[in-house]
């Protein structure tokens, strides 16, 4: 599937047409402004599925970590997800 570009100006002005076209080929749009990338449209469905993937690899990280370092004190999983997405931003 080709790459799917539209300027902001193109959004705002097909934004209907635009999310007719997401909605039926299920490919993202990247969106730029000034001619830089600015944001990325994708379906809803795409977009859970890949915060779920996302989700199950900072688990399966967090269980690596763990194993790795045993001797550490144990940790709530609260306080790893605070510090994990603390790293995160950094």
């Amino acid at each position: 599937m080709a790459t799917k570009i539209v300027t902001v100006s193109d959004l705002k002005a097909n934004l209907a047409s635009v999310m007719a076209q997401l909605a039926a080929d299920a490919t993202p749009i990247y969106v730029t402004q000034y001619g830089k990338p600015s944001a990325v449209l994708m379906s809803y469905e795409e977009y859970e599925a890949l915060r779920e993937k996302l989700e199950d690899l900072e688990d399966a990280l967090a269980m690596r970590e763990a194993l790795a370092s045993p001797e550490e004190e144990a940790m709530s999983l609260d306080k790893y997800e605070r510090q994990r997405v603390a790293q995160l931003r950094r």
